[in-house]
């Protein structure tokens, strides 16, 4: 009997594990990404206003990374469910995007060539490249340094029934 309990555990917990891997929602299209990675030792205070108001502050504190990708994805790829490792700012060169939320899923905003947004790591998105032109986008991440170096996407599952994959 003990054995058998034994077995259904561990059925139980390697089912679970393979479970987790089998909802993730993977790319669908063709989405490459060029990416550079370097160590940031030097503290950065930054706090800068400008002559129409707006203004700048970026505060760090302990070495951190900083990671930058240029991404190209041909129209109507999506990118998957995932997260990432730090706080982001996104800028569009070419073509447009479609970003969704978790908390929200079927509301997306979409984001056209010289347009800006961010996403935190706390934030689960979705983004899909628009119909007709390859979508071109530039990602830096501020983000803790991690040996091993941690994955710029992080994978996550489908949030809810009937949001986009």
């Amino acid at each position: 009997m003990r054995n058998r309990i034994l077995a259904i555990v561990v059925g139980l917990i390697v089912g679970g594990a393979f479970a987790g891997v089998a909802l993730a929602t993977p790319v669908i299209g063709t989405i490459t990404a060029e990416t550079a990675r370097g160590a940031l030792d030097e503290a950065i205070k930054v706090n800068t206003g400008f002559e129409n108001g707006a203004s700048v502050k970026l505060q760090t504190r302990g070495p951190i990374e900083v990671i930058t990708q240029r991404i190209v994805a041909e129209p109507g790829s999506s990118f998957g469910w995932h997260s990432h490792p730090g706080e982001n700012v996104n800028v569009i060169l070419q073509g447009t995007l479609t970003l969704y939320h978790d908390e929200a899923c079927t509301e997306g905003t979409t984001y056209e060539t010289g347009d800006a947004f961010s996403t935190s790591p706390d934030e689960i998105h979705l983004a899909h490249a628009g119909a007709g032109t390859q979508l071109i986008l530039f990602a830096t991440y501020f983000a803790p340094i991690t040996t091993p170096l941690m994955p710029v996407r992080i994978d996550r599952p489908l949030p809810a029934v009937g949001c986009p994959a």
